[in-house]
Parts: structure tokens; sequence; C-alpha cells
């Protein structure tokens, strides 16, 4: 996993941050987030190829249980730095109405309604191919982001009454993590009550502003109630805390028995971490870290109280485009190829998704999934 350390790059504006507090980021030397081990091996050292943060960063493997982790690592006080205002999952705008109404694109299974043709199906002939549309779903369908039905619609489909079932519906959700809340508009349309927790003052402000139910803050500080939530989900967060056990006790609790926990995380264990070295994309120092394999997140989770644990690798190529995107940008900084691969990750394209779906799945089939979208279960009393 370690390449040659080379100066780090702040290949164009995009990349660069835009507050100067980030040239005083400390870092503190850590034991094993995860076993409390002293004695590690670097592995892997890398700038911050995303955000341009001022420092060489690295990754070393608990010499005891093999987590990958950073160290040395921002101390409490600088995490926030480590996020520009122009960092990537914090610039989309969720589409909503008010606190009264919710416009999606999202039909109550969390899929993509019809509302226009994808350009494929536009062709007149393709219209009237049999099976055509659902396999073109299919294909594009990346398992990054379910929504998973509320227990009143799988209580619905059992025959009973929809307007009883109605009456009690209490399907909570929390989302860690949430940025600008993409996502809750999604639960939202699924038929879940939704809530947010976002850390970031400015992605916490869109949600906000877009009339979403989020709090502003971390998860210790912030107020809910134990047991109360039937879903919690966190993509693309658990790499970000500091301790991954304790924020996964806690959304344990958080839970009520037999709630589900979705989320999302890197995979470590993968062909893309030794192919692309320090260019992998979503090595993401010093945000990311942790770096998980399949094994290591289902120990913690087992560890953390989680039954029920299914590992899903998502048909997703984004790491791959990213950090071909780097590699060009390192070379040819001003490259519009190059800028434009750079910011398909935070903003896919269909045509693109489409293109390279066949590879990504079968990367997925082989176990060789860049990201892994994971359930888990706080098992009954």
């Amino acid at each position: 996993m370690r390449d040659k350390p080379e100066a780090p790059e702040q290949i164009n504006s995009l990349m660069q941050p835009e507050d100067e507090s980030v040239n005083t980021l400390r870092l503190e030397r850590i034991a094993c987030p995860l076993c409390d081990c002293t004695k590690a091996t670097i592995v892997q050292t890398s700038g911050d190829n995303l955000c341009g943060i001022p420092g060489e960063f690295s990754v070393e493997r608990c010499d005891a249980c093999g987590h990958l982790f950073m160290n040395p690592r921002p101390v409490m006080e600088c995490l926030a730095a480590c996020y520009p205002d122009n960092y990537g999952p914090h610039q989309s705008i969720p589409k909503t109405t008010s606190l009264s109404g919710v416009e999606s694109p999202l039909s109550e299974q969390g899929q993509a309604k019809d509302q226009t043709r994808p350009p494929i199906l536009r062709i007149l002939p393709l219209r009237f191919v049999p099976g055509l549309r659902k396999f073109y779903y299919w294909l594009i369908d990346d398992r990054s982001q379910p929504v998973p039905p509320t227990p009143t619609t799988l209580t619905n489909s059992r025959g009973i009454d929809a307007r009883e079932s109605q009456t009690h519906n209490n399907c909570l959700a929390v989302e860690i993590g949430c940025a600008t809340g993409q996502y809750l508009v999604r639960l939202l349309a699924a038929g879940w009550k939704a809530t947010g927790i976002e850390p970031g003052v400015g992605p916490a402000t869109i949600a906000k502003n877009a009339g979403l139910d989020v709090q502003c803050g971390l998860l210790e500080t912030c107020t809910l109630t134990p047991e109360s939530f039937d879903l919690a989900a966190a993509w693309m967060v658990i790499e970000h805390v500091p301790d991954p056990r304790d924020t996964l006790k806690r959304i344990h609790s958080l839970l009520k028995p037999g709630g589900r926990f979705l989320f999302s995380i890197p995979n470590a264990g993968c062909w893309e971490v030794a192919f692309f070295g320090r260019k992998w994309f979503v090595l993401e120092l010093p945000r990311h870290l942790h770096h998980f394999t399949p094994l290591s997140i289902q120990k913690l989770l087992e560890e953390s109280g989680f039954t029920n644990i299914e590992i899903t690798h998502q048909r997703n190529l984004s790491n791959v485009v990213g950090s071909v995107a780097l590699i060009i940008l390192s070379r040819w900084p001003h490259s519009r190829i190059g800028l434009w691969l750079f910011r398909y990750p935070h903003h896919p394209t269909s045509v693109m998704k489409l293109l390279l779906a066949p590879f990504a799945h079968f990367l997925a089939l082989m176990k060789q999934g860049g990201r892994l979208t994971i359930t888990a279960v706080r098992p009954e009393k």
C-alpha cells in the first residue's frame, strides 16, 4: 500500500483550503483506537489530495489487531478545520419545498420515479422492448444508499387496514452525518419521520433552510432519546469519527430493539488500495481517520452489540474515477478531462454510470467493490 512519498499537490482552487486556520492543523500520536496497542507500522503517507490542506499524513497498521488508522491524527479541536467550505459532499442542495411538504424525485421505495424517461429509453424502438426499463434501473442501481420500507409499510403489505396503521405510525429514522440532507428527503418520501445530525455548520444550515429537521452538532452532544429509532443511517461517516467503537455503541443505544443500522464505508480490503496507493481517492487524509476492511468492520459491529450483519459490495466505480483523476491532475494540473473526472464522484452522471455499470457489477460480484453498504440489527431483548 505504500508508495514513495512526494510533496502534496494543490491541483486547483477546488483543492485549496479557503480558511487560513488549516495551516495550524495540529496532530497527536495515538494508540490503536480499537485495541489500544501502541505499536503500529506505517503503510502509507500522503498529502491531502482533495482539499489541499497542508501537510504530509500517515496511515499505520496496528501490530496487534491489524486496524488501519491515521497516526498521528488531528487533535479534537482541529477536526473541523479539516473540512473547508468547498468540501465536495457539503455542496449539494436537497430538493425540498418547506416544512409542510417535500418535493422529491423518489418513490416510497427510494427509487427514481419515471418523471422523464432515461435517455436510452427515449429512443422510440427501445420503448417497447420487454423488460428494458427494469433492466436499466437494475443496471444503474449501485446499492449505495438504500431506503428501506417503514414498518408501517410492511404491516400494510400483510393486509392490515392502512388507515388504522397510519394512526399508530411512529416510524422514526435518524441519519448521522446527514450533510445537506439529501438522504433525509428520500426517507421522508418513503414515509419515515426523519431527523438528522450534522457537525458542519454550513451543510446543516442548508438542510435547515430546506425545511429538514437537523441538529447541528456531534452525536455525543445532540439531544436524542435512547431506544426511540427504528432506523439509523450513516453514509460514509464512520471512517471520519475519532472513536468508531464509541460511535457504534451510541447508535446501538438509539435504536429500538430490532432496529436497523444502515451505513457505508470505503473498502480498504479491495484491489484499489494497492493499485492506486497514495492516489486512492478515498484515502482522503486528514479526514478519513480509519480504513476498514469487511472483516474489521464486522468484528467491530459484533463487539458493539449488533447482529444480523450483512455486507454488500457496492456496484460503484466512483473511487476508480476519482483516483484516475488524481493521477491525471498530478501530471497535468489544468487538464479538463482530469477536472471533470475529479468532480464525478460527487456529481455522477447517468450516462457515465451506465457505461461503467458492467465493470462495477463484475467487481461487486467478485467482492472487490471499493465501497461497502452494511446492514446491522440491534437484537430484540
